[in-house]
C-alpha cells in the first residue's frame, strides 16, 4: 500500500480506516486511559505538549514539552517537504503542534479510534492524515517515509526488532526513525521494571494490561544503526536533571539504515 492508497481508504469522522473492527487492546487501553485521566478535552489537546494548570499530568507534560522542543528544533535542519509517519499518535497532538510551523505531510497511525477521531476534529489540516490501523498489517510500500516518529509508543509493541525492521523497510534510503520519551532499560533491570509495571496495573484494577505493555532494553536498540540525540544516562544530563528537575527521563534515539 502506497501513501496515495492510504488517503483513499474509507473515512469515518475524519479518520481513514484500514481496520474495520475494534480490537481487544483498544478497549482495555481506553479504559485505563480514563482511569488515569488521560483522555483530555479538545481544548486541552490543542495546548499539548504545553499543558494547562488543570491538567493532572502537567509535570509529565513539562518533561515532554522539552523533548518536543528539541525535536522541533532538529526538524528545522530539513529544507524540503517531508513525509512523516507519527506511529502511535494517540490524539495527534505531536503532528498537530508541528504543523503550526512546518508544511510537511503527516501520517498519524494508531489503533485507538477514539483519540484518532479527536485528533481529526481538533487538528483539521490537509497536511495531516489520521489512519486507524496496525502498522504491522498494512504492508506499506518500500521507501515511503523520510521520518518515522514513535513518541511514547514503542512500549506497546511486543517485538522491538521486528518493528524496527518493518519500519526500516518503509523508510527512505536517507530516512530516520526517531524514538522519543519511551522507556528503555539495562538488561539487569528488565525484571525489576516488569515487576513494577505488573504491580502498578494491579493496583489500579487492570492487572491484564501487563500483557500489552512491553519492556525493551538498550541492548535491543544497539542492534541497529543507532545514535542517541539525548541520553539521560550521561553525567551531564544527570546533573542537569537534578538541578532543574524538568527534563525527560527517557532517551531520544535516532535509527538509520
Amino acid at each position: 500500500m502506497n501513501l496515495s492508497e492510504i488517503i483513499q481508504l474509507p473515512v469515518s469522522d475524519g479518520v481513514h480506516l484500514f481496520e474495520k473492527d475494534k480490537n481487544q487492546f483498544e478497549e482495555k487501553y481506553l479504559a485505563i486511559r480514563r482511569k488515569e485521566k488521560r483522555l483530555y478535552s479538545d481544548d486541552e489537546v490543542k495546548l499539548l505538549p504545553f499543558a494547562s494548570s488543570l491538567n493532572p499530568h502537567r509535570k509529565e507534560w513539562d518533561y515532554r514539552s522539552r523533548s518536543f522542543i528539541r525535536f522541533k528544533d532538529y526538524l528545522k535542519s530539513f529544507n524540503r517537504e517531508l513525509e512523516i509517519l507519527d506511529l502511535g499518535c494517540g490524539n495527534g497532538w505531536f503532528a498537530g503542534e508541528l504543523s503550526k510551523e512546518f508544511q510537511h505531510n503527516f501520517y498519524c497511525i494508531d489503533i485507538n479510534f477514539y483519540e484518532l477521531k479527536q485528533g481529526a476534529r481538533v487538528f483539521k489540516n490537509d497536511k495531516i492524515k489520521f489512519i486507524y490501523g496496525n502498522i504491522l498489517q498494512m504492508e506499506l510500500e518500500k521507501n515511503s517515509f523520510d521520518l518515522i516518529v514513535l513518541n511514547s509508543s514503542v512500549q506497546y509493541f511486543s517485538d522491538f526488532s521486528l518493528l524496527i525492521k518493518e519500519l526500516l523497510y518503509v523508510l527512505k534510503l536517507d530516512g530516520e526513525i526517531h524514538i522519543i520519551d519511551s522507556p528503555f532499560y539495562e538488561n539487569e533491570k528488565l525484571s525489576e521494571a516488569k515487576q513494577r509495571t505488573e504491580a502498578y496495573y494491579k493496583s489500579i484494577g487492570f492487572p491484564e494490561m501487563k500483557d500489552f505493555y512491553f519492556h525493551h532494553s538498550y541492548k535491543d536498540v544497539m542492534s541497529f544503526n543507532t545514535d542517541f540525540l539525548y541520553d539521560p544516562r550521561t553525567l551531564r544530563n544527570k546533573l542537569l536533571s537534578i538541578a532543574f528537575k524538568n527534563d525527560s527521563l527517557f532517551p531520544w534515539i535516532r535509527i538509520k539504515r
